[in-house]
């Protein structure tokens, strides 16, 4: 397996020691954990020496798993599958960033939370006075003194002005909790998608070489017929095309898988060479064994990360015009200065200044800012409004049309494998003809290969069905 999986180790003991919500899944912790326990573990891992970094990436792990519902991805009951998927979520870098991005954005609202209180500073200065004795008589200034200021400073929220854009940044915070949501059960899908085309081109692969070896030996009759003068030139002209025209097909199949290969591991966050390692299962062997809905409701859509991005961001925008209504209120401030100095001897108490202003201030006229600040806020509004009517429609027809698409798709499945029947039927009787003497060689041989094109069709009808069970999946936001 590749490299990748030694991260893969480190994810699975996140998630024994945590506690996964999917434990008790004997396969899942069975082959997974004893193909990955291989190589070092901890070597180079950000968990050394940090139980707090293990604890935080331990959070990571199962909310990852609960995005990606792997559950889902079981009903496929390929303990591949799972590996390259867990190795994935633990590796992919736009994930990190992702991550990221929301530990970024958790911090800017605690600096919203942390505005709500006082502010406490103090200074250092040195202060240099000349005081005119005649105006001022001596009454022991110095000169040259220094300065120690005490300084606090608070914002009253009296009209919840500073709750107002805490909750904003909580909505903020949900934003990018979705967003890694929806990426994740993209990146989980996608991987899903991947293997099972790399899966089938293998088979295809296969089918594509027996295919060749057929056509390679219907040549090499024809071109004896042709030598005795049985056949024209255009009967070995045509048998000629076939074989190179199969020959081709196989590079393309071997160009798509590669294709496919290098995508892997590019979301899996691995070398290129590391691709020889990658092991995968026969398409033949693997089968959907959940029950496939024959409809859904469409309130599913409400679980999308996306439609629930939207919709964070429209009650952003709903408290956004609370605010820029509270911004014709007047700002309550506090403000005081305590400073002790040397202006006056022994740099006592009894010398200290101190100054305390507590008040409103209203800006009376600025040009209008404010109302047409409150105007692009109710547009602003509006706009999400409509944007999110427009997500939530959207998703319903992506579930309608991945719906359709599956029960169409299925159907295809079911007459490729009666046909695929017909030519095996076909091929058996075509043989014992052939044994009997009744049927020639080539008889046999396109026979042969009119039972692997309906094979292949088969392989292909069914990766597809199961593309259309992974769409369904992402339309419905991972709730299938």
């Amino acid at each position: 397996m590749p490299k990748a999986f030694k991260g893969v180790t480190i994810f699975l003991l996140i998630l024994i020691l945590w506690g996964s919500p999917f434990q008790g899944r004997t396969f899942f912790y069975g082959r997974l954990r004893s193909s990955i326990f291989q190589g070092s573990v901890f070597q180079g891992s950000i968990f050394q020496g940090s139980a707090l970094a293990f604890e935080k990436h331990a959070k990571e792990a199962n909310s990852r798993l609960e995005y990606a519902n792997l559950p889902f991805f079981q009903k496929f009951n390929d303990d591949i599958l799972i590996q390259y998927i867990v190795c994935a979520l633990v590796n992919n870098y736009n994930l990190k960033s992702l991550r990221a991005r929301i530990n970024e954005v958790r911090e800017s609202k605690n600096i919203e939370v942390s505005k709500q209180f006082p502010s406490f500073s103090v200074g250092a200065n040195y202060l240099g006075l000349k005081i005119p004795r005649v105006a001022i008589p001596f009454q022991g200034f110095r000169d040259n003194a220094f300065a120690l200021p005490f300084i606090a400073n608070w914002e009253i929220d009296l009209f919840g002005k500073r709750k107002n854009k805490i909750d904003m940044a909580h909505f903020d915070v949900d934003s990018a909790i979705y967003n890694e949501r929806g990426a994740v059960i993209a990146l989980a899908s996608e991987v899903a998608g991947i293997y099972f085309n790399i899966s089938n081109l293998n088979s295809q692969i296969e089918i594509q070489k027996r295919i060749i070896q057929n056509k390679k030996e219907r040549l090499r009759r024809v071109q004896k017929s042709f030598d005795r003068g049985v056949l024209g030139v255009q009967a070995l002209n045509n048998a000629k095309k076939e074989a190179e025209y199969e020959e081709i097909t196989l590079n393309d199949y071997k160009k798509q898988r590669q294709s496919f290969i290098l995508n892997l591991a590019y979301l899996t966050g691995e070398a290129p060479d590391c691709i020889k390692d990658y092991e995968f299962s026969r398409i033949e062997d693997i089968e959907f064994g959940g029950k496939i809905p024959d409809c859904i409701n469409s309130d599913v859509t409400i679980q999308r990360p996306d439609v629930l991005q939207k919709e964070a961001a429209l009650k952003k925008a709903k408290i956004d015009i609370t605010l820029a209504r509270k911004e014709f209120l007047p700002n309550i401030n506090v403000f005081g200065v305590l400073m002790f100095s040397t202006l006056t001897p022994n740099f006592r108490w009894d010398g200290a200044v101190a100054n305390l202003l507590a008040g409103a201030t209203e800006n009376i006229f600025s040009g209008g800012k404010r109302i047409f600040n409150l105007k692009a806020k109710k547009f602003a509004y509006e706009r999400l409004l409509n944007e999110y009517l427009e997500a939530d429609l959207a998703a319903i027809k992506e579930i309608n049309d991945a719906m359709y698409q599956l029960k169409t798709d299925i159907q295809s499945y079911n007459s490729n494998l009666k046909n695929l029947n017909f030519e095996e039927d076909n091929f058996v009787r075509v043989s014992n003809s052939y044994r009997y003497g009744v049927s020639n060689r080539l008889d046999m041989l396109d026979s042969d290969n009119n039972f692997l094109y309906e094979k292949s069709k088969v392989l292909n009808s069914k990766v597809q069905k199961f593309a259309d069970l992974i769409s369904l999946f992402k339309a419905v936001g991972g709730c299938l």
